[in-house]
């Protein structure tokens, strides 16, 4: 998954962990109070193809992970649920067309 550059995760260095590759980290904002919804993921469903849905961007894939600290993003799996941060700009329907 790409980082943007108005990702926290912008130019940390990548790192191999128990054989992995994985970016640096740098500590989540305290006091981030942004509601979320939460999606349970099918078959197929990345980080950055949520981000996509919800925020009609790739790139920001990195907003999903921050919300969900404590998991490697490539190791969610069909059924598991994510939370996705909600924001101005931001759909609670995958398909565009506002809150349920």
């Amino acid at each position: 998954m790409p980082v943007s550059a108005n990702s926290r995760y912008a130019r940390l260095p990548i790192l191999r962990v128990q054989g992995r590759v994985a970016v640096g980290q740098r500590p989540i904002p305290s006091g981030d109070e942004t509601p979320t919804i939460e999606h349970r993921l099918i078959a197929g469903e990345t980080l950055d193809l949520l981000a996509k849905r919800y925020y009609g961007r790739a790139d920001l894939w990195w907003r999903i992970a921050d919300a969900n600290p404590g998991r490697f993003p490539l190791d969610y799996r069909p059924g598991d649920v994510v939370l996705v941060p909600l924001g101005p700009s931001v759909t609670t329907r995958p398909n565009g067309r506002g809150a349920p």
